[in-house]
């Protein structure tokens, strides 16, 4: 399916059909000037015989034929000049002096030449064609008209007529002249379709040789080129390895605007693949860079620098009115300094490290940042925010065994206080943390009054 859309494909193509609308063009064209011509001719020829054929006959003398009463000599040596017209004038095939009815479409015969057709009498009554009745009030006025042209059961016949208007400037009837002109248009068309035939063979010719030079400079290479690059991948650096391998094995060597269109190309495809890879090796030590920027160094969790950035986020959310459903837990380490001072600030790591992993294994679809050097901050979402009631009692239940579990090394013994706030719609993120730093606080007031400083 590529292949059929391709250029090299569709160029010979357009190139065929553009083709072949020149050529039927310019021979509508020939043929239409073929027609002009050759009603131009018979049409003078026509105007010249019916200007001889009306000074043979007496006009003045018409009704008295049709009446009758009128001298057969005279009427006869007319008739005899009519068909000494059709002897020595092969083109005519009929002429004939019709009188035009006052109503209906049936005529009055008053001349019929004979060369060997049916000749009708005078006074007979002869059926006028469609084309000659559509006319007829034209005739009826004693009117000149054009020729007529038709496709008849005689062939292809062209008439032209004249009227006979005698000395008082009636018109008496109309004297009419066809010409068979059925094997001059064959002559025509058979002319027309032969150079078509001959034309055509020649642009069959002219295009396959043209098409070729084309194909194998232009649409091929393109074709080639478009083919490859619609297979590129980007999935990985070995694909992009392989565009440019693909690429490169094409090996075009065509004319110049092509052959700079395929090394630019190379060229492209070549420097894409660079800067992908040192965008990748950007993008990863920036996202090294920011995880070292936004991570606390001793327990990996979120750093205070962190947190300032999800305060800032939701902030203007909320300033924007956007529908909010978060809390916030304030959390901090009971007897740090006792740890610190009686078994050393490493052990004290270890416990700020341990009381740190409690709090992710209980919130663990919430972000958890160190703010403090013994002070940490959950933001309560999504599913911990649904449980976020189960989530602040585990927290406690499970401190308060730890601190009391006499099996553990003093400084695995975790302890912190912490404080829960929800979020209402109407407030402010400030007062949700003011509310969960007032809650944690009282909570380490209750742990320091029940059991000491140093518990």
């Amino acid at each position: 399916m590529k292949k059929i859309n391709t250029l090299r494909v569709k160029f010979p193509i357009i190139t065929f059909f553009t083709y072949m609308l020149l050529i039927v063009v310019i021979l509508f064209a020939c043929y239409y000037r073929f027609y002009e011509n050759m009603v131009s001719t018979y049409q003078s020829i026509g105007d010249e015989i019916l200007g001889l054929a009306k000074d043979d006959i007496i006009i003045d003398h018409i009704p008295d034929y049709m009446s009758g009463d009128y001298d057969k000599e005279e009427y006869a040596r007319t008739q005899a000049k009519l068909d000494n017209y059709m002897k020595y004038c092969d083109e005519i095939y009929y002429l004939y002096a019709y009188q035009i009815p006052v109503s209906g479409t049936t005529a009055k015969v008053i001349f019929d030449a004979d060369n060997e057709h049916d000749v009708e009498s005078l006074g007979d009554d002869y059926e006028l064609e469609y084309d000659i009745v559509e006319n007829i009030e034209k005739l009826r006025a004693g009117l000149t008209i054009e020729p007529l042209i038709d496709i008849t059961k005689w062939g292809y016949l062209m008439t032209c007529s004249r009227p006979l208007i005698d000395s008082a400037g009636n018109c008496q009837g109309y004297l009419f002249v066809d010409f068979n002109l059925t094997e001059l248009r064959e002559n025509n068309i058979r002319f027309i379709l032969e150079l078509f035939g001959l034309i055509f063979v020649l642009m069959l010719g002219v295009l396959y040789l043209g098409m070729k030079a084309v194909s194998v400079r232009i649409t091929n290479p393109i074709e080639k080129m478009y083919l490859c690059l619609s297979g590129f991948k980007f999935s990985s650096d070995q694909d992009r390895k392989d565009n440019i391998k693909r690429l490169k094995s094409l090996n075009i060597h065509t004319n110049p605007e092509i052959q700079s269109l395929y090394e630019a190309l190379v060229s492209s495809a070549e420097d894409s693949y660079i800067y992908s890879n040192k965008y990748e090796q950007a993008t990863a030590e920036l996202g090294e860079a920011r995880e070292i920027a936004y991570s606390d160094a001793l327990t990996g969790v979120g750093n205070k620098t962190a947190f300032d950035e999800k305060r800032k986020e939701l902030r203007e959310r909320i300033d924007q009115g956007n529908p909010l459903s978060f809390g916030i837990i304030m959390a901090d380490v009971n007897r740090l300094k006792y740890i610190n001072d009686t078994f050393g600030h490493d052990k004290g790591d270890i416990y700020i490290i341990g009381c740190c992993r409690v709090m992710e294994d209980i919130c663990s679809h919430s972000a958890v940042y160190r703010i403090g050097g013994d002070e940490f901050i959950i933001i309560l979402e999504q599913e911990d925010h649904k449980n976020r009631e189960k989530i602040f009692n585990d927290l406690r239940s499970t401190y308060e065994i730890m601190a009391f579990d006499e099996s553990r090394e003093p400084w695995m013994r975790f302890s912190i206080s912490v404080g829960m706030a929800e979020y209402e719609a109407g407030s402010t993120l400030d007062d949700v943390t003011k509310r969960a730093d007032e809650a944690m606080y009282e909570a380490k007031a209750k742990f320091r009054k029940r059991y000491g400083s140093n518990r």
